[in-house]
């Protein structure tokens, strides 16, 4: 591994790690204001919505997923070699998961990784990407939970995946198959307080 792969992959951190959410919270409500003090205490889409309104959620889900398409749609190409081109995308997309919720700027305390995981999938494949927004609008009207919501479409990637390789002639890199298969796994990892308040009955619902 050279100097520019290590620089490369510690750009895909610092990227993943961007809190649009706290910055939109500082831009409309001040300085001193913290969006990680109010609601979930989560700087996601939909403590953002919650708090700042509507237009600062979409502002966030849209920043959110851009890092995760620039970081598997753009940079891998710069450390390919030594990587393998879907190599490359799965190692810089992880880390940019990372970043988001464990971002360097704000104290390592960061988001649950669904927009940014938004971004990663249309940036291997729009196909995809809209099959798993499909599955969580479908579930979000069903459940009127965000959190159930993101949980069922990130399972819908890897199961779009699958159906692809088997039925399709869709080419889905093993790499990217394995990813897919990882993302829902980490997803409910960040989401782990909202199945403890589903199974207590507690979890909100967001209309």
């Amino acid at each position: 591994m050279n100097l520019l792969s290590i620089t490369v992959m510690i750009a895909a951190y610092f990227i993943g790690s961007v809190p649009t959410a706290w910055i939109m919270g500082k831009i409309l409500k001040g300085r001193e204001y913290d969006i990680r003090d109010y609601g979930s205490g989560n700087v996601g889409t939909t403590n953002v919505i919650r708090n700042l309104g509507w237009p600062a959620g979409l502002i966030t889900f849209l920043f959110d997923s851009l890092k995760g398409f620039v970081v598997i749609y753009w940079i891998p190409q710069l450390i390919t070699p030594p990587f393998a081109l879907e190599t490359a995308q799965v190692l810089l997309g992880a880390i940019a998961l990372i970043g988001h919720t464990f971002p360097v700027y704000i104290g390592f305390r960061g988001g649950k990784a669904v927009a940014t995981s938004v971004g990663i999938i249309f940036a291997f494949s729009w196909q995809i990407g809209l099959i798993c927004m499909a599955a969580f609008i479908i579930t979000l009207l069903i459940s009127r939970q965000s959190g159930v919501a993101s949980m069922c479409a990130a399972f819908f990637f890897p199961l779009s995946n699958l159906a692809f390789h088997f039925f399709t002639d869709f080419s889905i890199p093993p790499q990217m198959l394995y990813f897919s298969i990882a993302i829902p796994f980490y997803i409910l990892f960040t989401h782990r307080e909202n199945i403890r308040k589903i199974q207590t009955g507690k979890n909100k619902k967001d209309f």
